[in-house]
């Protein structure tokens, strides 16, 4: 049989004789494309990120450090208003005068801790807290100090000058008090204030005086109104607070015994000694004894013997009544 070309046995045509290195197709012009724009999406992603990365530590390096980088950076309106919120007196106009911002200051390139320490400087501010309030507006909150009493202080010219002083014992100068407030302030004696820069250190001892001047203001308003001086001369060494009325009454409280009832014990005394003579008036009221009081009364001891004993004494145990004139 003779063999043909479609013969698989034809010899020369085996599969074994089919050259087995021939190179991978190329890659198709599509796929290259494709390729390369995934690699520029990854680049291009990595890039953004970089670049906000940086932005964002620009950004915060210019807030701690570079303010008018930040201004040039952030669109800001000049400052147009200065709002106040404040628990006290003082007037948006006076805030405005201390803060004394610079014409067309930007809200941004504002110094608020430099500022806040400028409002500080006055005694009569406990806390300050400024807020920028876009696009234009610095808004200023503070806390006052009440003053609780007045005492006298020589200037820099040596003449005597009123100043306020605070709970906690800060002496400042009082802006914006009404003249009826002021006046019914009473007189600090027994004091020594100390200079501590462009003011004073602190006054010792005022929680004590601030309780029991708040004591008598609230309980017993008719006695407060006839208090002139509290005195701190004895508190340290004896824990009394001396009060001297209009009047010239000296009146020795204990800042160790509970001050309303002490102000009570006092209520009680004032009242009972309505009913002397003229010549026999209270000198001073001794309340740091308990329910015994000892009192002294004005006039020399022949002016009083027949009005009262040389030492009057007034009980006030809760079972005792009212004494009568010839009882004291």
């Amino acid at each position: 049989m003779k063999p043909t070309d479609k013969s698989p046995e034809a010899p020369g045509r085996s599969w074994r004789s089919i050259r087995q290195n021939v190179s991978s197709p190329a890659m198709s012009r599509q796929g290259l494309r494709r390729r390369w724009l995934a690699w520029l999406k990854i680049g291009g992603l990595t890039a953004a990120l970089g670049l906000s990365g940086w932005a964002v530590y620009e950004l915060a390096n210019s807030w701690t450090t570079d303010r008018t980088a930040l201004t040039t950076a952030v669109h800001s309106a000049p400052v147009r208003e200065i709002a106040l919120i404040t628990d006290g007196v003082l007037s948006q106009k006076w805030v405005a005068d201390t803060l004394s911002l610079p014409k067309g200051a930007s809200l941004m390139a504002l110094d608020l801790p430099g500022l806040r320490d400028r409002l500080l400087a006055h005694g009569q501010i406990r806390v300050a807290v400024l807020t920028r309030s876009f696009p234009d507006t610095l808004v200023v909150t503070l806390q006052e100090r009440t003053p609780v009493a007045r005492v006298l202080a020589a200037d820099a010219s040596g003449l005597s000058k009123a100043l306020l002083v605070a709970k906690d014992g800060v002496v400042y100068d009082g802006q914006h008090y009404g003249k009826a407030l002021l006046e019914e302030l009473p007189w600090l004696a027994g004091i020594r204030l100390l200079r501590s820069g462009r003011g004073y250190e602190p006054v010792a001892g005022m929680a004590d005086v601030s309780t029991l001047l708040s004591t008598a203001q609230l309980q017993a308003p008719h006695l407060y109104r006839d208090w002139l001086i509290v005195s701190l001369a004895h508190l340290a060494e004896r824990d009394e607070l001396v009060v001297k009325t209009r009047d010239r009454t000296e009146i020795t409280f204990s800042r160790i015994r509970d001050f309303y009832k002490q102000v009570a014990q006092l209520d009680y005394v004032l009242d009972a000694a309505q009913g002397l003579p003229e010549a026999a008036a209270l000198q001073s009221v001794n309340l740091t004894l308990g329910d015994h009081v000892p009192v002294r009364l004005q006039g020399t001891p022949e002016e009083l013997a027949p009005a009262v004993p040389e030492r009057p004494e007034f009980s006030l145990n809760p079972s005792s009544q009212r004494k009568k004139q010839r009882d004291l």
